[in-house]
């Protein structure tokens, strides 16, 4: 028997460790993400609530009047006391608030601890110039002071791993000017979650193996086994159809396979495949021009689909196709483009006065004015009486001279008495231009907006 580069049990094998060691990968970075999220969540919502409670204990002008006066006050004085209390009660490694600018990083208060205070510390001074500070670090708390919220961040201290909120604080008229601080150990945290990855692995290891050793034994008995004999007796019916050319004189040698699964059932379809093939084929062939059929009729429904029956310009589901286009070309920042949305006017009077052919002889009319004006942009017919265009390129450069033309030519059939009552062609014409943060929701609605006041003063002038 030949041997094979790539046997099915060793592929199996290999396969398995494989699928054991992606295993263990994705689930350990699965649950590394999912369980540090957790608890770095928890983390941020306890220093989270410790600073916005210190910025409610803030009388934040006179803290400023502090700093700029360099003079303690009584809620000063009120507010060390208050994160000296806080930096014990909650276990931290500092509580602060801090001015910084440029290259410079001064305490404004800064909470001593009870451990502090037996080892006979006092409380820092206001605006104590601090050197413990890198200048990258300074760097840090500048960019965090200009922001609006708390940020978080995690870092390295003479304590330990620290992880650490900022919340700028601001005077009376918007200026921040210092960040409240609150910093934490985080040591702990790695400490959680490095273990509960490690038991993870060691867990999806054990299993995997457990898994992999069951897998291959019933493999052995239910599939290789056997898919090793029918392929001796398939290999031998190629060997001998190679010499007949009557399909008839070909017999397939079925190997005695009582599996009772999928490659017993296989063995007995290859046995009657030898007696069925050319019916087999002419099945197929007759199954490609059945299907080849419906994709053509399904193509000519789909082109039906995307075309207005009346006036054969865009339908609702082309514009809305062309909907998503623009919105992934805003996200991509293909821009510019504008929308102009037109609306008939008169159409139920022609329709209920006139009849509905000539109200069709309406709608294909105006259609082909706002065609003829707008030659490059594609329209589309959104609703009876709703047309709107898409202006792209040469249109868009020239929209609102387009807008003017079609307004005019409008009124010029609308007034034109010598016309049937069905050709004297009204509608009412609005346009919206895309503006960076816009969507096309938005450009839609400002366009159906501007049409609307064109109607009105239509029927004013009337």
């Amino acid at each position: 028997m030949k041997a094979y580069k790539r046997p099915i049990q060793r592929s199996i094998i290999l396969g398995s460790a494989l699928f054991i060691t992606f295993m263990c990968f994705i689930l350990s970075l699965q649950s590394y993400l999912s369980f540090s999220k957790s608890l770095y969540q928890r983390y941020d919502n306890s220093l989270g609530n410790i600073v916005n409670y210190v910025h409610s204990q803030i009388d934040a002008d006179d803290l400023y009047n502090c700093v700029q006066t360099k003079e303690h006050s009584e809620k000063y004085d009120r507010l060390q006391q208050t994160l000296n209390g806080m930096v014990d009660e909650f276990e931290l490694f500092y509580l602060y608030i801090v001015f910084t600018r440029d290259t410079l990083m001064i305490n404004v208060v800064s909470a001593t601890s009870q451990a502090e205070r037996d080892r006979g510390e006092t409380d820092m001074p206001l605006l104590d110039s601090s050197e413990g500070y890198s200048y990258e670090e300074i760097q840090k708390y500048n960019r965090v002071l200009e922001q609006s919220e708390i940020k978080y961040f995690e870092e390295d201290s003479e304590w330990g791993a620290a992880y650490t909120a900022c919340k700028p604080l601001a005077n009376s008229s918007g200026k921040n000017y210092a960040l409240i601080c609150a910093d934490i150990s985080i040591e702990a945290l790695h400490k959680t979650v490095n273990s509960y990855v490690l038991y993870n692995v060691v867990l999806t290891l054990i299993l995997g193996l457990l898994f992999g050793f069951i897998l291959i034994v019933w493999l052995r008995y239910n599939i290789t086994g056997p898919i090793l004999a029918l392929e001796k007796s398939a290999r031998k019916f190629a060997e001998n159809s190679r010499n007949h050319k009557d399909p008839s004189e070909l017999v397939f040698d079925t190997p005695t396979i009582h599996t009772e699964n999928e490659v017993e059932s296989l063995s007995r379809a290859i046995s009657q495949m030898s007696e069925d093939m050319r019916k087999y084929i002419q099945s197929i062939v007759s199954a490609e021009e059945k299907i080849k059929s419906a994709q053509e009729t399904a193509a000519d429904m789909t082109l039906l689909a995307y075309k207005d029956a009346l006036t054969h310009v865009g339908s609702k589901i082309a514009y809305d196709r062309a909907i998503r286009a623009l919105e992934n070309e805003i996200s991509e920042n293909k821009i510019p483009f504008a929308i102009a949305m037109i609306d008939l006017n008169n159409l139920k009077n022609i329709n209920d006065g006139y009849g509905h052919s000539n109200g069709n002889c309406y709608i294909f009319g105006t259609c082909h004015i706002i065609c003829s004006i707008f030659r490059h942009s594609p329209v589309f017919r959104i609703g009876g009486d709703e047309f709107v265009v898409i202006l792209r390129d040469s249109d868009y450069e020239n929209r609102h001279e387009l807008i003017e033309q079609a307004r005019q030519k409008f009124y010029e059939t609308e007034s034109d008495n010598s016309r049937e009552p069905w050709e004297r062609f009204s509608a009412a014409v609005g346009i919206a231009e895309y503006h960076s943060g816009d969507t096309v929701d938005m450009v839609f609605k400002n366009a159906d907006k501007d049409m609307y006041e064109n109607k009105m003063s239509m029927k004013n002038k009337n």
